[in-house]
């Protein structure tokens, strides 16, 4: 049956959490992946992410890149925006590895290697993230750090967004911190749970609902059950039961997915389920699959 005649769970999806590697084929070095089991040694393409989607029951149309730690970061930004002018790409944004722990001068350097002859940053660059568990302060509250929150508000003024990617330990110290900023929007990548140190949900749950009274702030749903929970239809239900439908976003984190044994369906399943549970009508689905994203990160597609 051809792809236009299938019948989708959802269509139009923008995936907001895609990764690219080309390591092993001469392109950039990569300092994460390499190191990680067998399965994830090896190139990423956006080839290999369309046949990952081709067999859906999702319709995946576009999708964010988020930065996937191929060094330099500057010269992997570059690559995605170069990317992103390729005819039928689906990438429509960039969220880039930009080092805000370090203050506000790590974050103006960094911008204006991208900037125009004008001044303007590139149109596809959103956001910036860094991995806190890549940080040298491993503190739960290392977000409340001086020179982040610097940082952060150095991005908020080129109007660009954070994405938190933290084991949920810090999830707690989270919504204090984005309180610090409020004119800025903030993503929380994979429901604060990279890994699953301090996941417990007497201790997540309560972070979530604090985190859900912050309106600038946007939660991924998706990805969970990659970070050794053993319940993630719970997480997922106490996320959305927190955040509400206006402020969640759809991710797959492609391509761990995948490295790990499972079928691009896997994330999207759970979180459709999961927002059916919670009694999601058509409208709300296309605001967690799609809308919400264009929101967020100001597309029109």
């Amino acid at each position: 049956m051809a792809a236009t005649e299938r019948e989708y769970l959802v269509k139009n999806v923008i995936d907001t959490h895609i990764h690219l590697s080309h390591h092993y084929s001469g392109g950039l070095p990569n300092t994460w992946h390499p190191q990680e089991a067998e399965s994830f040694r090896r190139d990423w393409t956006l080839d290999d992410f369309r046949k990952s989607t081709q067999t859906a029951r999702f319709q995946i149309s576009h999708a964010i890149f988020v930065e996937c730690a191929n060094q330099p970061a500057l010269e992997e930004a570059k690559w995605v925006l170069r990317l992103m002018d390729e005819v039928d790409s689906p990438i429509v944004g960039l969220v880039a590895n930009i080092c805000a722990q370090k203050g506000a001068a790590e974050v103006s350097r960094f911008l204006d290697s991208l900037r125009d002859a004008d001044g303007l940053l590139p149109k596809g660059l959103k956001g910036a993230r860094y991995v806190f568990m890549m940080w040298e302060n491993q503190a739960d509250d290392a977000c409340l750090d001086a020179s982040f929150l610097e940082g952060l508000e150095a991005l908020c003024k080129a109007g660009l967004l954070w994405e938190f990617c933290c084991e949920p330990r810090m999830a707690p110290f989270l919504s204090s911190c984005i309180a610090k900023v409020p004119h800025m929007t903030f993503v929380v990548d994979h429901l604060a749970h990279n890994g699953n140190r301090g996941g417990d949900m007497e201790t997540w749950g309560p972070a979530m609902d604090s985190l859900g009274k912050l309106p600038n702030v946007y939660v991924k749903l998706g990805a969970t059950e990659q970070w050794d929970v053993p319940n993630p239809e719970a997480f997922l239900d106490r996320a959305i039961q927190a955040i509400g439908f206006d402020r969640l976003l759809y991710e797959s984190n492609w391509f761990v997915n995948e490295a790990m044994g499972d079928s691009y369906d896997r994330s999207a399943g759970l979180v459709y389920e999961a927002c059916k549970r919670a009694g999601a009508s058509e409208t709300d689905l296309c605001k967690v699959f799609h809308d919400n994203a264009c929101k967020v990160y100001q597309l029109d597609v």
